[in-house]
């Protein structure tokens, strides 16, 4: 199960994890940044850069209460770096604090660093190793199999601290379950890998200790008076960049050069080192964390300076280590074996990158900005990211806004209607070519100036009083034109928008076809009294004819009528 997670509504797509991953662990799908686990070393980084705090940290601590709730002992093992947290604080009292949640016994990591530096001596002693590389970070472990796999052979095949003392505690109490706590995040993954040993059941942060604590309303106070010590105090100081080193003596090192490097872009340095000049006789401390375990992930994102920290590591005796862990007088092997986990990608010819190059505006190499607003530190890196599937062809900025740019300039330089944008004192500040037609004047003499055409014009006060968009139809006297405005108010701008459609010509049409009815309307009224009239005189005539008619007839009646009497 993935141990950084992504928020997915609160990624804003801004890179800025991806700048600043060193090893650019993180690909860009969906419009979201996503951790590639397989290359990811588990630093940090990125959960802790984020603004929008969209990276989110796996937690185990309810599947540990489980574990306690099984009813086998549960042990936990606490990393020295502690002393930095839970400042001003006895072990004892951790102790006591710790075994109230649960733990049948809390015990330092400290033990097993003890062991892990007998094994150290016993690699150099024995000249088992041209060079070796030493390291309690598991992150160190993940960089070289994950992008160093050719340096392999230089890591010291042994186990971690936390493992070693997990298997010094199921070798001294039986059949237990073993927690882990401390300030790092690879803790997770190397207790999941079969590889590193396989002793621990759960790695838990100490924030995450804090909250259980505070949820099950446990407070750090009394001591425990049953609480263990350890018998090599000076393997306490592991968490500081040099705590290796100091748990050997000259004799340990004899025949080798000890180097320490910390921090995770020295340690790339130093890898790369490594890899180019192939050196020999070097005994390195490797921390991928600057500070050390003090400087952890877990620290930095709760802003706890590791420099400070390192005030309170004591490499000398506790009141705890009167009564030493049954765990710290045994003696076991502790090996650890690694692998080759580094992506097969393939390789690009030169020209697959520069097809993609040409994708985003970059045809020669001057076009390269490597402005690493993308977060890669060059076009071309990009550009192999975009073959890998690792970044998207659209996070270039420089090339959307140059896009963008030219989109908005042809679409104002050809829109069809003028359009004017004016600050709030209605000075220009710019307007396109149909509105220097429209209005006959010149950008460069509007822009910074007032056109006198809207002098009087209350529709911007309307726009931005009422917020709506103000539409008018006004005739311009000066230059004879009929057009139509629509004036915006942008209030985050503090600036309104003017666009004004020439509606000159639709107008004349419109008196045109007014004119044509008029007429036609008078000639259709002509035509209709015409018609009146005569029909008038057909209706005369009709009339006169048929009184005629029934004369003739009635007398004709009358004279049939004589003529039968």
């Amino acid at each position: 199960m993935s141990i950084i997670k992504l928020n997915t509504r609160s990624c804003q797509s801004c890179y800025k994890c991806i700048r600043e991953c060193p090893l650019k662990a993180i690909e860009f799908r969906d419009n979201m940044a996503q951790v590639i686990e397989e290359e990811c070393v588990l630093c940090g980084r990125c959960v802790n850069c984020c603004p929008q705090n969209a990276r989110i940290l796996r937690d185990d601590f309810a599947d540990v209460q489980g574990l306690i709730a099984s009813g086998k002992p549960v042990y936990l093992s606490l990393a020295p770096s502690w002393v930095a947290w839970w400042r001003g604080h006895s072990f004892s009292a951790m102790s006591r604090a710790l075994k109230a949640l649960g733990f049948a016994g809390v015990e330092e990591t400290a033990i097993g660093a003890a062991a892990v530096s007998r094994e150290y001596a016993s690699l150099m002693r024995h000249k088992r190793m041209d060079n070796i590389i030493a390291t309690a970070c598991p992150s160190v472990v993940m960089m070289v199999e994950r992008h160093y796999p050719e340096l392999i052979k230089m890591l010291a095949p042994v186990s971690s601290p936390m493992m070693a003392h997990a298997k010094l505690m199921r070798e001294t109490y039986g059949d237990i379950k073993v927690v882990f706590a401390g300030p790092c995040l690879s803790k997770m993954e190397e207790v999941s890998d079969p590889l590193a040993g396989g002793m621990v059941n759960f790695a838990l942060t100490f924030d995450s200790m804090d909250r259980w604590m505070e949820k099950a309303g446990v407070r750090v106070e009394e001591e425990d008076v049953e609480a263990c010590g350890v018998l090599e105090p000076v393997a306490r100081l592991y968490p500081e960049p040099t705590g290796i080193l100091k748990t050997l003596s000259p004799e340990d090192t004899a025949g080798y050069t000890p180097i320490a490097v910390d921090g995770l872009e020295s340690c790339i340095d130093l890898l790369d080192s490594l890899k180019k000049e192939q050196p020999s006789g070097l005994f390195i401390e490797a921390n991928l964390c600057a500070g050390g375990c003090m400087g952890g992930p877990i620290m930095r994102m709760h802003g706890l300076s590791g420099a400070l920290g390192e005030m309170y590591l004591n490499g000398g005796p506790d009141k705890a280590d009167q009564n030493p862990a049954g765990s710290a007088g045994r003696k076991c092997s502790h090996p650890r074996v690694f692998q080759k986990r580094m992506p097969d990608y393939p390789e690009f010819s030169e020209e697959d990158i520069r097809r993609v190059l040409r994708q985003i505006g970059k045809f020669t190499p001057e076009d390269e900005l490597n402005c690493s607003s993308c977060g890669y530190p060059t076009c071309r890196d990009k550009a192999i990211a975009v073959l890998r599937g690792k970044a998207d062809i659209s996070m270039c900025m420089p090339y959307l806004k140059t896009r963008a740019e030219n989109i908005s300039s042809t679409v104002l330089e050809n829109s069809p209607n003028a359009i004017l944008a004016f600050d709030e004192d209605l000075n220009v500040l710019d307007l396109n070519p149909r509105a220097e037609e429209i209005y006959g004047i010149k950008r460069e003499e509007a822009v910074g100036s007032f056109i006198p055409a809207f002098y009087g014009e209350t529709g911007f006060e309307e726009a931005r009083d009422q917020s709506v968009i103000v539409e008018k139809k006004v005739t311009l006297e000066d230059v004879g034109r009929t057009v139509e405005k629509s004036i915006v108010y942008i209030k985050e701008h503090r600036m309104y928008l003017a666009f004004v459609k020439d509606v000159t010509e639709e107008e004349s049409r419109k008196e045109e076809l007014e004119s044509v009815r008029t007429h036609t309307a008078e000639t259709a009224q002509r035509v209709i009294d015409k018609q009146m009239r005569v029909a008038q005189e057909i209706a005369s005539l009709l009339g006169e004819t048929t009184a005629e008619t029934k004369v003739a007839l009635n007398r004709l009646k009358s004279s049939l009528t004589g003529m039968q009497e």
